[in-house]
């Protein structure tokens, strides 16, 4: 079983997956919902976090 460093969990969770899928998620399930406002908000978030660099 291979060991977790400290190094390998912080890369782990620094990784741009985990965000935009949580963002995606909720962006979806606003939309499921018809609740606009918060779709377009989650899309948002998505967009500026592609912009601020973090990607």
């Amino acid at each position: 079983m291979p060991q977790v460093t400290a190094g390998r969990m912080r890369r782990g969770l620094t990784e741009p997956f985990l965000p935009v899928a949580a963002l995606a998620l909720l962006a979806l399930a606003a939309a499921a919902l018809d609740a606009t406002v918060l779709c377009w908000a989650s899309v948002g978030a998505m967009a500026g976090y592609a912009l601020s660099g973090s990607v």
